[in-house]
């Protein structure tokens, strides 16, 4: 008997987000003009503490610009990279919140944290498109439907979101860093009194979010 999980990813983007079903330039437009106005933000109080506000919104909104078009890029391409991965199940934008949700489906055997075969081919694919990007500050977030008592699902998710973490971790990901937390069924996202609504209770969230620091200036 097995228990399916989703695998929620949430990326959120430091200095811009793109449409994922726009045109390539109007992404980049808007990942610049986000990224501008952030530049902007930080220049003008650089500038002020030098008596040189306008010289320094100016010259911060340049910088901004060009940072948010380069890492706008990267998280549609990123996007798009996660779209192939096996089992993916839907990857959505959420331009007003700044967020990308991908869900991946996987399974455990009831009361069991250990990952299946299958289920690793899955991680495997997930693991290829993070390397793709040192930028990534990964954590995961475990949860469990209501069967069992609290402190049951609340241990039983930590050990979940721990394997998928170690299963990460052993794919030697360049990313900035990877951490993760259990909720047990504290979070539920849908009811505990059907079968259906359990198992989307039944998931791991992987939420996402850039140093920009560590994004290659050389794309």
């Amino acid at each position: 008997m097995e228990k399916n999980i989703c695998l929620l990813i949430t990326l959120f983007l430091i200095s811009g987000l793109f449409c994922f079903t726009g045109c390539e330039t109007t992404r980049t437009t808007k990942g610049a003009g986000i990224g501008t106005a952030a530049g902007a933000a930080v220049g003008a109080i650089i500038g002020h503490q030098s008596d040189h506000r306008t010289g320094g919104a100016v010259i911060g909104g340049v910088v901004g610009g060009a940072v948010g078009a380069l890492i706008g890029r990267r998280l549609d391409n990123q996007a798009k990279e996660l779209e192939q991965v096996q089992g993916m199940e839907s990857v959505k934008v959420d331009q007003e919140n700044q967020k990308i949700e991908a869900i991946l489906k996987i399974n455990f055997d009831v009361d069991k944290d250990i990952i299946k075969p299958a289920e690793a081919t899955k991680l495997n694919d997930l693991a290829g498109v993070f390397s793709h990007y040192p930028e990534n500050i990964v954590v995961l977030e475990g949860h469990t439907d209501s069967d069992g008592s609290e402190a049951y699902n609340q241990t039983l998710s930590e050990k979940r979101v721990r394997a998928a973490e170690n299963y990460l971790r052993g794919k030697n990901l360049n990313i900035a860093s990877l951490s993760s937390v259990g909720y047990g069924e504290t979070r539920p996202v849908a009811s505990n009194e059907t079968s259906e609504g359990k198992a989307q209770n039944r998931r791991v969230e992987i939420k996402i979010s850039v140093d920009p620091s560590r994004v290659p200036q050389n794309q």
